[in-house]
């Protein structure tokens, strides 16, 4: 039972081993089906190879046409997967590794071999913001170390012009660390106030005036919580 596909958060999938073998299921179909239309051609020219010039143009157009055909609905879209999966499985293993090293490193609480592994997928892929994430996540959960989550997101947001989407989620982050490891909620506002600011009538706007909801609700229960233990104290 070990053909697991995988899916990244995200919903990107990775290959897993049943994948690897469907295709190569599929490369051997192919490949028969490609010999056995060269032995159909080649038994057909042996019928028409001592008609007359006339027949043998017909039988070249009509070949000609019917192979073109043929290219271009299988051989080409074929081609084109076979290239594909050439240039992106690679980086998509290397990827899938590193995650899968990391979770059980985490699991035999090994933190720092963990963020060692994200860090070689960020080196991978130094666009990409879910490494950066799970860096931060590991020392504001497992390593109870807030601040060098804050530092560690704060430093690659400020790192490059990151796209808007990848520059919201980063900053979704840093107010999540001030919120829920800090419940610093002035910096947390603070935070959507500028996701607000920079990205005005998007997606990430909206979530981040709902967010500020969540902030108001967290800082009352906050405040009755320390009203309850006074009480008792």
């Amino acid at each position: 039972m070990n053909e697991v596909t995988t899916w990244r958060d995200g919903g990107g999938l990775i290959a897993s081993p049943s994948l690897s073998k469907k295709m190569n299921r599929e490369l051997i179909i192919r490949l028969c089906l490609a010999a056995l239309a060269v032995l159909i051609v080649m038994l057909l020219w042996n019928m028409v190879k001592d008609a007359s010039d006339g027949m043998k143009l017909v039988f070249v157009i009509v070949m000609g046409l019917i192979g073109g055909i043929l290219c271009v609905k299988f051989f080409i879209p074929w081609l084109g997967d076979a290239l594909g999966e050439a240039m992106f499985s690679s980086g998509e293993k290397v990827e899938q590794d590193e995650m899968t090293k990391a979770a059980a490193c985490i699991s035999q609480g090994d933190y720092a071999g963990a963020i060692g592994h994200y860090e070689k997928m960020l080196e991978e892929k130094p666009d990409d913001p879910f490494p950066v994430a799970e860096i931060a996540k590991v020392h504001a959960e497992r390593l109870h170390d807030a601040q060098t989550a804050l530092q560690v997101l704060s430093d690659h947001l400020q790192s490059k012009d990151w796209p808007v989407d990848d520059a919201a989620f980063i900053m979704f982050r840093i107010a999540d660390v001030h919120m829920s490891h800090l419940h610093d909620f002035d910096a947390a506002r603070d935070m959507l106030e500028q996701v607000i600011g920079n990205f005005p009538n998007t997606r990430h706007s909206a979530n981040a005036h709902h967010k500020m909801s969540e902030i108001e609700q967290a800082q009352y229960k906050l405040l009755m919580e320390q009203r309850a233990k006074g009480a008792t104290a």
